[in-house]
């Protein structure tokens, strides 16, 4: 029973200290732009005219996801091609683009469109030159993909899109889905480094890489693992198989897993 009390009240302590926080940066209001320091980076991020949440507060702390900041600064060299999927805010951009520098290139690819307005102006604050956006979705399960004027997680666009959704009412937006292997062919761009955040569609990619990709293009790629998200047989298992099949070899670190070439 103590230690059940004990633990309650650090549950207790953690979400107060959660809401504190936001309360703290939400008092700056819309538009504002934040001073962050990421190590020794130096980034400004506005999230315009989005409320502020636990996952902002970890980047305007400079705190968000450090495995995956610690890959990226130790994977990406000067002159270096990236590509990143699921680009939100602008954070992960910004030290990509930094790792790159001005010889290296960054390709971001997001999906929501109210984020990638975020994104683009977050890139626009950065002066980063060597970075281009594309608002799109990676799929092949429809033309298009759907999302209402005010939503800002995907969540609820991929819901409609499983179910076979297509846009119909007034104020939805509708975002182009591509096969990635037939889009970095269309803009002729080969990635050294691939980084992906996108909520299990990160299937889809190995899918269409083990086609044909692997056989003339291997980068190293980082993911996100998302679990509760795959489904008949689109799962990790299946990732890992066509990873040996193209002779690549995986380590898992955290949330995410690092495969690379052998």
């Amino acid at each position: 029973m103590i230690k059940q009390g004990l633990w309650a009240v650090k549950k207790w302590m953690a979400f107060a200290e959660r809401r504190y926080q936001i309360a703290k940066y939400a008092k700056f209001g819309p538009d504002h732009i934040f001073d962050i320091k990421v190590d020794d980076l130096s980034i400004k991020l506005t999230f315009l005219d989005r409320p502020i949440g636990n996952a902002m507060v970890e980047r305007i702390q400079g705190r968000r996801e450090p495995t995956t900041v610690t890959a990226i600064r130790a994977l990406v060299k000067p002159g270096s091609k990236v590509l990143e999927l699921g680009g939100c805010y602008g954070y992960f951009t910004y030290i990509m683009a930094s790792c790159a520098g001005p010889e290296g290139k960054v390709v971001s690819i997001e999906g929501t469109p109210n984020n990638y307005r975020i994104l683009q102006r977050n890139i626009e604050l950065n002066n980063l030159k060597n970075v281009a956006v594309y608002n799109l979705f990676i799929t092949d399960k429809a033309d298009h993909i759907t999302y209402t004027s005010d939503e800002h997680d995907p969540y609820q666009a991929i819901d409609r899109l499983m179910k076979g959704g297509t846009i119909g009412s007034p104020g939805q937006v509708s975002v182009q889905t591509v096969r990635l292997s037939s889009f970095l062919n269309e803009i002729g761009f080969k990635p050294d480094y691939v980084f992906m955040d996108i909520e299990g569609f990160e299937v889809d990619v190995f899918k269409d890489f083990g086609c044909d990709y692997f056989v003339k293009h291997r980068p190293v790629i980082v993911f996100e693992i998302h679990e509760m998200f795959y489904k008949n047989g689109d799962n990790l298992t299946l990732i890992k198989e066509i990873l040996g099949q193209h002779n690549y070899y995986y380590r898992k670190d955290g949330d995410n897993l690092l495969c690379l070439p052998n």
